[in-house]
């Protein structure tokens, strides 16, 4: 899915910016869905891309990246 959120960054990039982030932080999936302000089981279901996060999730998602220098 090809939605773009600010600043031309699309779903799928915020997704693989998170995806990354996921992989390479020392946080388990609890800590990371706690920063986002969402649950483990959300946070596990949008690395698995289904579905997609709702628009105004993906513009907090993407300023939590930008935030940790993944975006």
């Amino acid at each position: 899915m090809r939605t773009e959120t600010t600043d031309s960054v699309t779903t799928e990039d915020v997704l693989n910016a998170l995806g990354r982030y996921a992989r390479e932080s020392n946080e388990t999936d609890r800590q990371t869905a706690t920063q986002l302000g969402v649950s483990r089981l959300t946070l596990k279901a949008w690395l698995r891309g289904v579905p997609p996060p709702q628009r105004c999730l993906l513009a907090r998602l993407a300023g939590f990246l930008r935030r940790v220098g993944y975006l």
